[in-house]
């Protein structure tokens, strides 16, 4: 369920780069809101199935959403490199911080949410932050401490993150 190529760090610095320079060229070319939308997957191996079914939930999750809010999909580009799986969506809501609220939304009751990382980008290029609209911070995958203070301290080990992983894949099966 975790195999697949491994990424360098090189080859996710790239991607990261490559997702960035996208965005802005995406928000200059359109002059709208973009939904950002990868999978938060820990270790060296970003492309596997764990992911692939979370991204695949997510994308699909992300566009009922969309629908349901009446909003227009202007672009929509989905990525797949051996650094994961990447959504980009450039959309046309009534409001951008409901957009956020929504997206939050999703990666707070999907059941494989935890997975999902949802970004928000304003018109300036701003991500809207969870704290910004006043939304609790994310928990961490395996305790209920806040996600950044587990993951600077590292405090849980690679497989112990990975099998909590996996288990939110099983459960919904």
């Amino acid at each position: 369920m975790y195999s697949g190529p491994k990424v360098t760090l090189p080859q996710l610095l790239d991607s990261r780069e490559q997702r960035a320079f996208r965005q802005r060229e995406w928000l200059n070319e359109h002059s709208l809101p973009l939904i950002s939308f990868t999978i938060n997957m820990v270790g060296e191996v970003k492309q596997n199935t764990i992911s692939e079914r979370a991204f695949n939930a997510g994308y699909q999750e992300i566009l009922d959403e969309c629908l349901s809010q009446d909003m227009a999909i202007v672009r929509l580009e989905k990525y797949t490199a051996v650094t994961g799986y990447e959504l980009l969506i450039v959309a046309q809501p009534n409001d951008v911080k409901a957009l956020k609220r929504a997206m939050v939304s999703i990666e707070d009751a999907h059941p494989f949410g935890r997975l999902f990382d949802i970004d928000v980008i304003d018109i300036d290029g701003r991500p809207l932050s969870r704290d910004s609209l006043g939304l609790p911070r994310r928990c961490c995958l395996v305790c209920e401490d806040e996600a950044k203070v587990c993951a600077r301290s590292r405090r849980h080990s690679l497989p112990e993150l990975i099998a909590k992983m996996s288990e939110i894949i099983d459960d919904c099966q």
